[in-house]
């Protein structure tokens, strides 16, 4: 019974997002003016408005904030990400912990009740396997084929470099790269990133942005 149960699921779901959800999808563009290419798909996620997904990309129980986007093969989940964010191809987070220490097995079938992957030797858990939020910033720009672990927080303005995996908190303002992701330098001074972080422009309407659009090509006449 069980088996049966967990197939009609399956089909469900592949019926569900086959048939049904394109026409969600539609309605998602047209009421958050945002672009989602073929195979994109949400699930119990908020898209802020002018959002774009690439194909195949999926987020589940993500908030996009307004004017990001998650290029193609984007496969998000528990993120919150901020405005103007810049996401590329193959960006996915990575969640989900298992026992380092003290617990002789790290199989989750001798740590959670909760039967999984189909089988549990324990009537209890006795590993919590829950994580924070993943949070990335406001004008984010992350590369091509980025790892995030679970929980991490990416600053506003922040650079992570394609290929790279990041482990841990990531400064504001800061260039990242590698595996693990190590900072490489700031993009500004230390009081331009200051101020902007006070400003906090991500937050101006579209008019008074477009108005001001020649003081974002440079720090120093933005700032002034």
């Amino acid at each position: 019974m069980r088996l049966l149960s967990r197939k009609i699921k399956e089909i469900s779901s592949i019926l569900y997002r086959r048939l049904l959800f394109p026409f969600k999808r539609l309605g998602l563009e047209m009421s958050s003016k945002s672009i989602m290419l073929p195979g994109s798909y949400v699930k119990g996620t908020h898209l802020s408005g002018r959002n774009y997904l690439g194909k195949n990309t999926v987020l589940r129980n993500c908030f996009l904030g307004f004017g990001s986007y998650v290029n193609n093969n984007g496969d998000l989940t528990d993120t919150d990400i901020g405005k103007y964010t810049s996401i590329g191809t193959n960006v996915s987070t990575v969640i989900g912990k298992h026992p380092l220490s003290r617990q002789v097995a790290m199989h989750p079938a001798f740590t959670i009740s909760d039967e999984i992957f189909g089988f549990s030797y324990t009537d209890r858990t006795v590993f919590d396997v829950s994580q924070e939020r993943t949070v990335i910033g406001n004008d984010v720009w992350i590369g091509n084929n980025v790892l995030i672990i679970g929980g991490v927080k990416i600053g506003d303005g922040a650079v992570v470099g394609a290929g790279s995996v990041v482990t841990k908190d990531i400064e504001p303002y800061s260039i990242n790269a590698g595996v693990p992701a190590k900072k490489i330098r700031y993009r500004f001074e230390e009081e331009q990133i200051s101020s902007l972080l006070k400003r906090k422009w991500w937050d101006d309407d579209e008019a008074l942005i477009r108005s001001n659009i020649s003081r974002f090509y440079d720090i120093e006449e933005f700032l002034k």
